[in-house]
């Protein structure tokens, strides 16, 4: 009989754990909705129009319909270039890229 009655405390303890964990998980997914809920938000119309603005506002010669293209001389990519070809070994491979893979 007692044996009986350990078991049973044994089996009230492990739901009232089993009750306390899915306590604890449904909280924890209740504050990161909380959290979810508070970030800004805005809709996908006005992040374009964002974008269109960022873009029309900040010359980017990667888009040349609208900045058009570089002149000659201007791209200091490549003239990092330039330099690097001047000072190669002769030994060196020529390269016609701007950069290098180790």
């Amino acid at each position: 009989m007692t044996q009986t009655l350990a078991i049973e405390q044994q089996q009230q303890q492990l739901m009232v754990k089993i009750k306390y964990l899915k306590l604890k998980r449904i909280n924890d997914l209740n504050e990161k909705l909380r959290s979810e809920l508070g970030r800004d938000r805005i809709t996908a119309s006005n992040a374009c129009l964002s974008l269109i603005n960022y873009t029309t506002n900040h010359t980017d010669y990667t888009l040349p319909d609208v900045w058009g293209h570089l002149e000659p001389g201007k791209n200091h990519f490549r003239d990092a270039v330039r330099l690097r070809r001047a000072n190669k070994h002769p030994t060196q491979s020529d390269s016609a890229g701007c950069c290098t893979i180790v």
